[in-house]
């Protein structure tokens, strides 16, 4: 049996010319980061959920980085930390 989930889209990031890729993931990583405050999945295990090369995730998470709806903690470690922009984690 198939599991169905569903993520809130973020209009805002519709009219800040990102991709679809990017608005995908940053949907999953602030789906991810309602319960401790920050997602903390490798890029691998988003590769996977998305489909795609962890190479495009980490284009993909560099992009929405460099567009500040992200900062990252230990980046290059195992234990890195996701954030995603406070304004984006009301339920």
């Amino acid at each position: 049996m198939n599991s169905i989930s569903f993520g809130k889209l973020y209009y805002e990031l519709l009219k800040d010319d990102l991709s679809k890729s990017s608005i995908i993931l940053f949907t999953l990583l602030a789906s991810n980061s309602m319960q401790k405050g920050y997602a903390y999945g490798t890029n691998k295990y988003y590769a996977e959920m998305l489909n795609c090369t962890t190479r495009t995730i980490s284009n993909l998470i560099r992009e929405l980085e460099s567009k500040n709806y992200l900062s990252i903690t230990n980046p290059k470690s195992f234990r890195r930390k996701i954030y995603v922009r406070s304004e984006f984690l009301t339920k």
